[in-house]
């Protein structure tokens, strides 16, 4: 049986006690709700919302340009994280931007990732996602991780967070293939007592694919490894609106174990 850090572990607890602390506070204010329920859908819908942008099957809808000032000004929203680039393959240059609320508990709710495409009269907005970044700060009220950086490279998305502690290094990529996002890389990197384990999942499909287990003893001077390497599948297919990158870890593990 392989190992599996505990500090891993201690990541995935830290993440659902942001997520109680968010509820708790909103129960100040609205009904109560259920612990694992997701708190920033009913803000958005109370007046913070891009659903006036009509979004599907990861096509533009909308005709119309993407005004980002009056948009950040009329919903409350700052920009935390921006970059352009050219992301699907045409002669205009594209943008992702990450917008927090202006409010005090937006630092524990996750943040609004918007997804905007260049065009010859302006930017049109291409897609959003209320999840694929989280909460900024733990419920201690420190931050999760030390760094965040978020841009556009080589007609991908790339997500790079990292933090000394427990939370580790997570890496993952949203690449432009077929005509629309595809995740095309999650890296999770952790340090634990003992050993250092590193998962990397590459997607064969938007359910399944395979993951590389890589466990470094650096209780050796030499520090040995060993790499396992598994066919897994998700419950439901990974799209970019909805992509959460702790529970696609917490699957991705629960899926490791003995090869034999």
């Amino acid at each position: 049986m392989l190992f599996t850090p505990p500090m891993f572990y201690v990541f995935l607890s830290s993440l659902l006690l942001g997520y109680a602390c968010t509820n708790m506070s909103e129960s100040k204010t609205t009904t109560s709700k259920k612990r694992k329920e997701s708190a920033p859908a009913a803000n958005y819908a109370q007046g913070r919302t891009v659903q006036s942008f009509s979004v599907r099957n990861d096509h533009v809808t909308d005709t119309s340009t993407f005004n980002l000032a009056p948009f950040l000004s009329n919903n409350n929203y700052r920009v935390q994280h921006e970059s352009s680039g050219f992301l699907n393959n045409d002669r205009y240059e594209d943008r992702v931007l990450v917008l927090e609320a202006d409010n005090e508990e937006s630092n524990y709710l996750p943040r609004l990732t918007l997804v905007l495409l260049g065009s010859p009269k302006g930017f049109k907005l291409y897609m959003r996602s209320e999840s694929i970044m989280q909460a900024e700060n733990t419920v201690e009220g420190g931050k999760m991780f030390d760094t965040e950086d978020v841009k556009i490279e080589e007609n991908k998305i790339v997500f790079d967070l990292y933090a000394i502690g427990p939370n580790g290094h997570i890496s993952y990529e949203f690449a432009w293939i077929n005509d629309h996002l595809q995740l095309h890389e999650l890296i999770g990197y952790f340090m634990g007592a003992g050993s250092h384990t590193e998962y990397v999942y590459r997607p064969k499909s938007p359910i399944e694919g395979t993951l590389d287990e890589t466990v470094i003893n650096t209780m050796e001077d030499n520090m040995p490894s060993t790499t396992n390497t598994y066919r897994v599948k998700f419950k439901a297919a990974i799209h970019f609106e909805t992509f959460d990158y702790s529970k696609c870890l917490e699957e991705l593990v629960q899926q490791t174990g003995d090869t034999k």
